[in-house]
Formats: structure tokens, C-alpha cells, sequence
């Protein structure tokens, strides 16, 4: 009998134990799937590699002083370039009394010195010798987005479509070429009472800029010929007149006044 009620108390206590231990072994188990299923705290997660943005900017804005007879002209020069840094489309921005013509040179003179003292007509493209290295006497070039560059193309065909009157202490080169570099964000000189070389190397030195050698023009490229027919003699074609701001300097100059310099 005694060793009966020992056997069943031994019987008990395995019992107990066994649920015990599947207890325990229920409340561990959960909390080590998860603990095995998350990274260790200490090991770094890779980053999310974020898309590399291009640096390629591949439009430019020039804005230049040249020499004249008088204290000088400024304008901007603005377009694309390739990947070769040569110039591939270009255009012309400067406000300048009107006048002149490719058969009449100096005929916007009296317009200029009227203009001292009145407003006059005026004109917003390109003028004699803006194409001509030789002339130019300063020169603030900055490079820009394709977004930037239609922004900012935008506003000067804007100031172009306005047809301003010339003035020389009022409405002048400078005060045009100040406007195109507020628009763009540039910090601009305190005044525009200024000569155009002045004004344009106070621009530069404002922004950071160092001075910068010409950009070249690329080549124009020649279209393919089609063969001629058989028995169909060959008519050479006529050379495409190019826009002026599109040629290169030496070709530009003669374009403009109708001679070379």
C-alpha cells in the first residue's frame, strides 16, 4: 500500500512537470521565431541607393561688353552647346537705338544721340560686331538646366515682344542686360550707372565667376546630297542663310554690316 501511494505521487509529479515544461516551451518559442526572424540591432541596413542626378548642364548665358565707337554695348548671348562644348544654337539679346542695316552702318547715329536726351526707337536682337571676338571687352558666361534656360528664354522674348524705347540713362543696354540677371537670380551690381564693361565684371566678380575664354562655334554640319537621276545634270544647291547669331564670328561680321571690318 505504502508503495503504491508512492508510485502515484511519483506518477503526479512527472505529470506536473511535463505540463510545466510544454508551458514554458509555448511562452519561449514565440518570442524566439520573432527575435530570429528580425536583424541583429547592431548590423546596419543598406541603404536604398538613391538615383544619380546629372550634373549636365548644356545651355548658357553669356552676358558680354564689347567696344564701340562710343563707351561700349552690352548684350547676352544665349543657346546650347554639344559634348563638345561648341556652340550649336545661339540667339542674341541686347536693346540698342534702331537704325542700322546691312546697307546702311551707321544710321542708327542719330537715334543715339537723341537718345540722350529722349526716348527713341529701339531695337533687342543683334547689332554690328556683337559676333566679333575682337571687341569684346568682358564676358560673364553662366551654364544652365534645360528648365532654367526655357524659364529665362521665355522672359527675354517677352522683353523682346514689349519693343522698349531706348534711352541712355533710363532704358539702356545695361538696364536690359540687369533685368535678364535678376530673372535668372544673380546678385547684380547696387547700380546700373555703369559702362558695360564695368557693369559686366562687377556681375561676374558679384557671383563668384572667374574670367572665362570664348566659347567656339561647332561646324555646320552638310546635309547628305541625293543622287542624282540618270541623265539629269547636277545643279549645285544654294547654301541655307543662316541666322546671324548661328555663324561664326568671322562669317557673322560680314552678315551684319554687309562687309568684313
Amino acid at each position: 500500500m505504502r508503495g503504491s501511494c508512492a508510485l502515484r505521487r511519483s506518477i503526479c509529479t512527472l505529470m506536473l512537470g511535463g505540463l510545466l515544461a510544454i508551458a514554458i516551451a509555448l511562452t519561449v518559442s514565440p518570442a524566439t521565431a520573432i527575435d530570429a526572424a528580425s536583424p541583429p540591432p547592431n548590423v546596419a541596413q543598406p541603404a536604398a541607393a538613391k538615383p544619380a542626378q546629372s550634373s549636365y548642364k548644356p545651355y548658357f548665358f553669356e552676358f558680354r561688353a564689347r567696344s564701340a565707337a562710343s563707351y561700349g554695348h552690352m548684350y547676352v548671348l544665349y543657346g546650347q552647346v554639344n559634348g563638345r562644348g561648341e556652340i550649336i544654337k545661339s540667339d542674341i539679346a541686347g536693346l540698342h537705338p534702331a537704325g542700322d542695316a546691312n546697307d546702311c552702318e551707321n544710321c542708327s547715329l542719330g537715334s543715339w544721340i537723341l537718345g540722350h536726351f529722349i526716348f527713341v526707337p529701339s531695337e533687342t536682337g543683334a547689332s554690328d560686331g556683337d559676333l566679333e571676338e575682337k571687341y569684346v571687352t568682358a564676358r560673364y558666361r553662366v551654364m544652365v538646366d534645360a528648365a532654367t534656360y526655357k524659364r529665362v528664354s521665355a522672359y527675354i522674348s517677352k522683353l523682346k515682344a514689349d519693343k522698349p524705347m531706348w534711352n541712355a540713362l533710363i532704358n539702356s543696354c545695361v538696364t536690359f542686360g540687369n533685368d535678364i540677371a535678376e530673372n535668372m537670380g544673380l546678385k547684380t551690381p547696387s547700380s546700373v550707372f555703369l559702362e558695360p564693361k564695368d557693369y559686366v565684371e562687377s556681375l561676374r566678380d558679384l557671383n563668384g565667376g572667374k574670367p572665362q575664354k570664348a566659347l567656339r562655334f561647332a561646324a555646320p554640319s552638310v546635309p547628305s546630297a541625293e543622287p542624282a537621276k540618270p541623265g539629269t545634270p547636277a545643279v549645285p544647291s544654294k547654301p541655307k542663310k543662316q541666322p546671324v547669331a548661328d555663324l561664326p564670328a568671322s562669317q557673322a561680321a560680314g552678315v551684319a554690316s554687309g562687309a568684313t571690318r
